[in-house]
């Protein structure tokens, strides 16, 4: 089944309640389109099942060949499964699958804020959702397609600079050279300090996700 974004969100909020919904759906979009029966062979091909049963049996045959897979709305990978405690037909679910993406999403905000804050941390997350690294997902254009399908939906007004790109260092010159602090609200620096996600309207200049 192909969910519009008003489903999404919907089982966001019902399903993953401890993220923004808008933080989660645009990474939805970018993985499957809304496709709960969307299925994607790392270094194979990308295939959709006609069903759950024909999709779990689908993944098992290229897992036993040695592939991860990745599932369902978010696209979780196969790899995590066991560990999450799921099986792969509990994987297709929307609601299950939404639950796992957010599992892994708060995991990788806990070692995201290690290393980055504010935007830059929620980017690295999401780097890591989709490649288990910090950065690569800054240099594939995977970040900057999540950011880019919040943008087009208007949870934000632009993507915010990729950390160590172009744009960001300029982003970063200007802001030193500012009288004052303007790029970023104190109360989203504040906001996005803190480990938990949270449901919440995002301030469209600053996506506050987190408090």
């Amino acid at each position: 089944m192909i969910h519009a974004i008003a489903a999404i969100t919907m089982l966001a909020h019902q399903c993953a309640p401890e993220i923004a919904t808008e933080a989660v759906v645009p990474l939805v979009v970018t993985e499957s389109g809304g496709d709960d029966l969307a299925i994607n062979i790392n270094k194979g091909p990308r295939v959709r099942a006609a069903s759950i049963a024909g999709g779990a049996a689908l993944v098992r045959r290229y897992m036993a060949a040695g592939y991860t897979v990745d599932v369902g709305l978010a696209q979780v990978n196969s790899a995590n499964l066991a560990r999450l405690g799921v099986t792969v037909e509990q994987a297709f679910d929307p609601c299950t699958n939404l639950r796992l993406a957010s599992s892994v999403l708060r995991a990788g905000y806990d070692l995201a804020i290690q290393h980055y804050t504010g935007l830059d941390a929620i980017s690295a997350t999401y780097s890591l959702y989709n490649t288990g690294t910090l950065t690569r997902g800054f240099h594939n254009g995977y970040v900057g397609r999540v950011w880019s399908a919040a943008s087009g939906m208007g949870t934000i007004q632009t993507p915010p600079p990729i950390p160590g790109s172009a744009s960001a260092s300029a982003s970063a010159s200007a802001s030193a050279s500012a009288s004052a602090p303007t790029a970023t609200p104190a109360s989203a620096k504040q906001g996005i300090a803190e480990a938990s996600w949270v449901v919440g309207q995002i301030d469209s200049s600053a996506v506050q996700v987190f408090k």
